[in-house]
């Protein structure tokens, strides 16, 4: 009933995956541990494969996976909350296989409001431990994801940014307004760090139209701040609704051939497929 399997993401051809860890925003107190627990589990998953899966932390790990035929796999941390308003606990969790973290998921934490969600106000701004925390993930090497942040907390991140900022999963205001969508000056803001805007597959989000639809988001990032800061944010396992032609990674394929259908260039195909991510994924971790 999932999206996402070993057959299907080797059709995909996929080199690389960000596991997201998800914690309960009404049980706090139990975050990092949660964070641990769930980062043991994924490395004991991914060790029953270890003729197709690696997990990795590192664009060197990356790249080393890929030359052998496997999926690169790291932990991402959806939302801040589950930190506890804590910094202490970043190297411990750097150390054990989170190489990201998003600063809200859907409600609201210490560092900041979402965009949507309990506590969702896009006026907010980061708020002091919020200012240390992107300051102190940048320091370690983790990647800081603004999906799902409050606009203004966002727009803050990328002013304080030392290292490439992503927006992992989202779609562009501009060509469909959604409550998950961002506008372009949010998008030039990670531009101008160096980061990427990831395209979201989720229908409600990108409106309708399918995968000609992922390529108006696609072709506007393009237009707006170069094919250089484009990428692909499936969301995929998000039990939420995906056009039936991009519901697992077997129909990336498919996706392939659009862009090539509207004339894109290999090069820059190759680029929003991972290259731009991997650049980024050096950057901001190592």
């Amino acid at each position: 009933m999932g999206h996402v399997d070993l057959p299907r993401l080797k059709a995909g051809n996929v080199g690389c995956m960000a596991l997201g860890v998800v914690t309960n925003p009404l049980r706090r107190r139990s975050g990092p541990d949660a964070i641990i627990r769930d980062l043991v589990q994924l490395r004991a998953e991914i060790a029953k494969r270890p003729d197709a899966l690696a997990f990795t932390g590192s664009a060197d790990a990356l790249r080393a996976a890929r030359a052998a035929r496997k999926i690169g796999c790291f932990g991402a941390l959806e939302g801040a909350h589950g930190l506890d308003a804590r910094l202490d606990d970043l190297p411990m969790l750097r150390e054990a296989g989170l190489c990201a973290v998003g600063l809200a998921h859907f409600s609201a934490n210490a560092a900041c409001r979402p965009m949507v969600g309990w506590g969702a106000d896009n006026g907010a701004p980061l708020t002091p431990y919020g200012r240390d925390l992107v300051d102190t993930l940048q320091h370690l090497g983790m990647l800081v994801d603004l999906a799902h942040v409050g606009r203004a907390a966002a727009l803050e991140a990328c002013a304080q940014a030392r290292r490439p900022m992503v927006i992992s999963h989202t779609a562009c205001s501009a060509v469909w307004p959604s409550p998950r969508g961002v506008d372009d000056a949010l998008v030039r803001a990670v531009a101008g760090t160096g980061g990427v805007v990831g395209v979201i597959f989720v229908s409600p989000f990108i409106g309708p139209g399918g995968i000609a639809q992922v390529v108006r988001h696609l072709e506007h990032l393009r237009r707006t701040v170069g094919v250089a800061h484009v990428a692909l944010g499936s969301d995929w396992e998000g039990f939420a609704l995906y056009p039936r032609e991009l519901d697992g990674p077997d129909r990336l394929p498919f996706l392939t051939q659009a862009l090539l259908d509207r004339g894109w260039l290999h090069e820059d195909i190759l680029a929003v497929l991972g290259g731009n991510f991997l650049r980024v994924f050096e950057d901001a971790v190592g």
